[in-house]
């Protein structure tokens, strides 16, 4: 709640009191959302059926954990749902939502911590000549939490050596699904509701747009390294779908293939498709 409230305090000293009042009738309702989801809720598999319909409706309800394997490259822009959808990404499981949000013009490369990763693996800088590093030890000592939970300059440094241990064991063993490294014992599987293994779905996670095309939501360190390291395939979870594109995965679902509209087939090599596209109809 302190958290909470000094991101408020923050929020109105950089954009004033209606921006504030606005964020927060957002936000907070999300927060405390996922904090009872954490106590308990989200553990509970009748309560996530009845997320899934209500985030999905009135379409069918898809397995929120179905993992598919995209190149990173094609992800190229950060989706403009808001708010908050990678910090509450749980409470979006099977979101299906019309808007405009899938045409952001922000784009991935642009994030701070993004260009701070090329700094130190490309450039070769060491981090305390990052500016993005030296900002958020700034910010640490202003009593401002903005990267990792870093609220100290030994919490920034820290961070980055676990940075750097996640570059060297992508690079030298592979870029590793979540599930793999719970199965193989080298990750908890309960990070978020105490034995309900949500580790194993915690990869790097998108929206689709009205076009299939993939949005950056959450996991930006591991996506910025995939693409530093050029990695050709990585998992990830979908948050959330445009409307239009739930549209086309439903006349997938519903349709023999060989009827199936010109429109449609173009797509019929999209990831999110083929779980789909050979169920029986």
């Amino acid at each position: 709640m302190q958290q909470l409230l000094r991101r408020a305090v923050q929020v109105y000293q950089d954009e004033g009191l209606v921006p504030t009042m606005t964020k927060s009738t957002h936000f907070v309702p999300r927060y405390l959302r996922h904090v009872i989801g954490t106590k308990g809720l989200y553990g509970s598999p009748y309560y996530r059926n009845l997320l899934c319909w209500w985030n999905a409706r009135p379409y069918s309800v898809d397995n929120p954990f179905t993992i598919v394997r995209v190149d990173p490259n094609e992800i190229i822009h950060v989706t403009g749902r808001g708010p908050n959808p990678g910090r509450f990404q749980w409470q979006d499981l099977g979101k299906v939502q019309g808007g405009d949000w899938d045409q952001s013009d922000d784009r991935f490369e642009d994030l701070p911590v993004v260009g701070a990763l090329r700094d130190h693996f490309e450039n070769n800088m060491e981090w305390e000549d990052v500016e993005f590093v030296q900002h958020v030890i700034e910010q640490a000592k202003r009593g401002h939490v903005i990267w990792r939970g870093c609220a100290s300059e030994k919490d920034v440094w820290d961070a980055c050596a676990r940075v750097d241990r996640l570059c060297a064991r992508i690079q030298s063993q592979g870029y590793r699904s979540k599930q793999d490294l719970v199965q193989q014992d080298s990750l908890s599987p309960d990070k978020y509701v105490d034995g309900d293994r949500f580790n194993c779905y915690d990869e790097a996670v998108v929206d689709i747009g009205r076009d299939g095309q993939y949005l950056f939501v959450d996991g930006r360190h591991r996506l910025a390294i995939a693409k530093i390291l050029d990695i050709d395939k990585i998992p990830v979870r979908v948050s959330a779908r445009h409307r239009q594109w739930q549209e086309i995965r439903e006349i997938v679902a519903q349709t023999p293939q060989d009827e199936l509209p010109d429109s449609v087939k173009t797509h019929l090599d999209h990831p999110d498709l083929q779980n789909i596209l050979y169920r029986e109809k």
